[in-house]
């Protein structure tokens, strides 16, 4: 059975290039921000990893990554972050927040594919 990534990201452009690099490997949802991420898995989705842009419109990905955090229903669901915001200070805070990686755009497409699938590996192995 393929894992089911959530996509959180404004850019239509982005999260078409993330639906058809990812479709084969897994099951993709995507939204065009944080509250219809947060909507979508509220209404009893199945999510098994979720990668979030963090300049987003109504709710960032800051705010995302906190809520679920937060939540003991989905602290759990694994985080990677997904924005043009490049420099240290804040990927490490976005790492400290509990995001499990930061991936700064542009990216290579396989190189998140390949980020999605070690993440997941660390997580089943964790809650084995």
């Amino acid at each position: 059975m393929k894992s089911h990534v959530l996509v959180a990201e404004d850019d239509p452009f982005m999260r078409k290039i993330l639906r058809q690099t990812l479709k084969d490997d897994f099951e993709v949802t995507t939204t065009e921000n944080a509250i219809e991420a947060l909507s979508w898995m509220e209404a009893g989705n199945p999510v098994d990893i979720i990668l979030s842009d963090i300049q987003m419109p109504h709710m960032d990905g800051k705010d995302l990554l906190g809520m679920l955090r937060a939540s003991p229903r989905f602290q759990k669901i694994p985080i990677i972050i997904l924005s043009g915001v490049s420099d240290s200070d804040t990927r490490i805070n976005f790492l400290k927040l509990g995001a499990d990686d930061y991936i700064v755009k542009p990216f290579n497409p396989n190189e998140v594919k390949a980020k999605i699938s070690s993440v997941l590996r660390r997580t089943e192995a964790n809650n084995a």
